[in-house]
């Protein structure tokens, strides 16, 4: 079975993610973020992000219009999630090829669980994903293995049956957390080097080599 983090494993949603971010810090009057900041901030979820957005540009407001910043990108960006993004080159060629060879394939992400099947099925359509799980209120966003063991646990798969696919930092702790054979993909949101830190069970540099990936 094979399961993929979405934002910067799948799919190349920075793009989107910064145009609503700073539109909406443009309705509030506050300065723009840089894209390279966003790639810093992204991968907990849009809770985390606003508060390090906030913490950057530096917001003195309460906590009220704080939270009503939140809820205003996150409707922004739902209502349009599909707006500048695009699958990273060769994904979905990887993905046929699982298919081809009937495999079970999961994405699983702390983007809001609606969000995460819409932009997915609007981009790749019904037939690649077994299951999507984004971030729910009944379990523990990542780096908890909890969405992890909800994935297994529907398929009544063994973990050592399990390859997880991630591009950051929390999605190697994720994998960790889970004891399952976890791959970092560095074509994503961050470098290698930080990949290389959480020691995963292997790193690959291009979507090519999801198909060929053993464990070990």
């Amino acid at each position: 079975m094979y399961i993929f983090d979405i934002d910067g494993t799948l799919l190349d949603t920075i793009d989107a993610i910064s145009f609503h971010l700073n539109e909406t810090l443009r309705k509030y009057e506050l300065k723009a973020i840089p894209k390279e900041k966003v790639l810093e901030f992204v991968g907990n979820g849009p809770r985390v992000l606003i508060d390090k957005t906030m913490a950057y540009v530096g917001f003195t407001g309460n906590e009220a219009l704080k939270e009503e910043i939140y809820n205003r990108y996150n409707e922004a960006y739902d209502n349009d999630p599909v707006y500048l993004t695009k699958p990273f080159d060769g994904i979905r060629e990887s993905l046929d090829k699982l298919k081809e060879n009937g495999e079970v394939i999961a994405a699983f992400s702390n983007k809001p669980d609606e969000t995460s099947n819409r932009v997915l099925k609007a981009i790749f359509g019904e037939r690649y994903f077994d299951y999507i799980l984004g971030y729910r209120e009944d379990y523990k966003r990542k780096p908890s293995p909890e969405g992890i063991m909800i994935i297994a646990n529907h398929f009544d798969v063994p973990f050592s049956k399990i390859m997880y696919f991630g591009d950051s930092e929390v999605d190697m702790k994720c994998g960790r957390n889970a004891s399952i054979f976890t791959v970092g993909c560095s074509w994503g949101f961050r470098k290698r080097e930080v990949l290389e830190r959480e020691n995963p069970d292997a790193i690959i540099d291009d979507p090519s080599e999801i198909t060929s990936i053993k464990r070990i």
